[in-house]
């Protein structure tokens, strides 16, 4: 069965009139919405699979000693976070931001401005699926690539000819042609420069330690 494409708002607010507020604002333009009191209620019904952002209140607190922004990122949630701030938490707000959130919004609040936020947020969210669907389809053919293949290419984008790639491996310089050859094939790369782009996207350079 197919996940839900329409986007969800999450509202996390302890603050019970601002949750409703915020609810009805969003509803009223056609948006689908769901208001908590707390970062643990969210998790529990949180869709991964969904388009969605966050509208999070700077007051809420995490679990123990985490913020709920790093309650996210142990969960690996990668949802855009809006941060709802009064004037005297935009210091803490900024800081939100430093830890990954993508905007920040003063109470009392303009309507459009905070609806403008949102749209930002879900299309940040597009952005983000497509690059994590990206990285999933090509690590899934980097996988498909034998050990000695993962090492020609992690020297290809580390800039080496076949030449150096050779010395490098203790190969002969025919042996990396065709291990390149097969790196292009299983990768499903038609030029160098399209293959160097697709290791930069799942990381093999950080991945390894290059080689002086």
């Amino acid at each position: 069965m197919n996940a839900p494409t329409t986007p969800i708002i999450y509202i996390v607010d302890d603050d019970p009139a601002l949750r409703d507020a915020l609810q009805y604002l969003l509803e009223s333009v056609g948006l689908q919405a769901r208001a908590f009191t707390d970062i643990d209620t969210f998790l529990t019904v949180y869709q991964p699979d969904r388009p969605a952002c966050l509208l999070l209140d700077i007051r809420v607190s995490g679990h123990g000693d985490s913020s709920p922004q790093q309650q996210l990122c142990k969960r690996g949630i990668d949802v855009p976070v809006i941060i709802i701030t009064g004037h005297g938490n935009v210091a803490t707000a900024v800081a939100a931001m430093k830890q990954g959130a993508l905007d920040f919004i003063e109470k009392p609040f303009n309507d459009q401005l905070l609806l403008d936020c949102v749209h930002n947020a879900l299309a940040e969210d597009v952005v983000r699926r497509r690059a994590r669907a990206r990285w999933q389809d090509l690590m899934r053919r980097f996988d498909t690539l034998t050990p000695r293949e993962q090492d020609v290419l992690r020297r290809v984008a580390e800039g080496l000819s076949n030449r150096r790639i050779a010395e490098r491996l203790n190969l002969s310089g025919k042996t990396v042609e065709v291990h390149r050859a097969k790196v292009m094939q299983k990768m499903r790369a038609d030029t160098l420069s399209q293959l160097i782009r697709m290791a930069m996207v799942i990381g093999i350079l950080k991945i390894y330690d290059v080689e002086d």
